[in-house]
Order: C-alpha cells, then structure tokens, then sequence
C-alpha cells in the first residue's frame, strides 16, 4: 500500500505531476520513484484512487507505462478517480522483466497547478 501526495503541484502540458512525500508505505508492491513515478512490482490488480484540487477546472488522467488511460480521468475544481491497474509480471532482476510505471498526468495543452493532488495506491489481488 502506498499513500503520496503533494501541494501546489505544476505539470507543464502533457507532462506529470510531481508527488512528493510519502504519507503511508506498506511493503514494497508500489514505491514513489523519482519525482512523479509510482512503480508496481508485484504481478496483481491494484485499486489506484486519485483526488486534487484546484482554483480553476484542471484536468488529471492517469497513465501507465506512458500510455493515458480512459477510463481514469477526471476534470474540475475537484478532480478525482478510481481505478484499477492490473500489472502482469513480477519486477525482478531479470533482464526481461520491468516494473509497471504509473504517472498522473496533465493531458491538456496548457500548464496547470493543483493545490493538493493525493494518491492511494493498494494491492487488491
């Protein structure tokens, strides 16, 4: 289980957003890496809940491995979403294998800022 979250977070367009402290840590399934990066090292379903807010609409959208997900975004003063992550393979030390990566991105076209943005990552399965 993983709780991050961060205040008056700045994503350029097309850019994620920073996370940047670590509330609650429970093993090591989902680690914060680097400064916006979430890595998901054990093969399973995670639940992904996202909340932020904002003086003006915004736009968040989840994206894993670099790709955007539909199904996960949101837009307004209080943009917020859950979600489910499914992470085929283990993260080991083998060459052929690599963590799922998830991100909250900003998919606009124009900077945004939210106030607070707040991220609970668990391993359902």
């Amino acid at each position: 289980m993983l709780e991050v979250y961060t205040l008056n977070a700045t994503a350029a367009a097309g850019a994620s957003f920073p996370l940047a402290s670590v509330s609650l840590q429970k093993g090591a399934s989902a680690l914060l890496v680097g400064a916006g990066s979430i890595q998901l090292n054990k093969c399973g379903v995670y639940m992904v809940a996202v909340d932020a807010s904002s003086t003006a609409n915004t736009t968040i959208q989840l994206a894993k491995n670099g790709v955007l997900q539909p199904q996960a975004q949101s837009v307004g003063t209080s943009p917020s979403f859950v979600t489910l992550v499914q992470v085929p393979n283990n993260n080991t030390n083998c060459c052929c294998s690599e963590p799922t990566v998830i991100t909250i991105v900003n998919p606009t076209t124009a900077e945004e800022t939210e106030t607070n943005l707040h991220v609970v990552v668990t391993k359902v399965c």
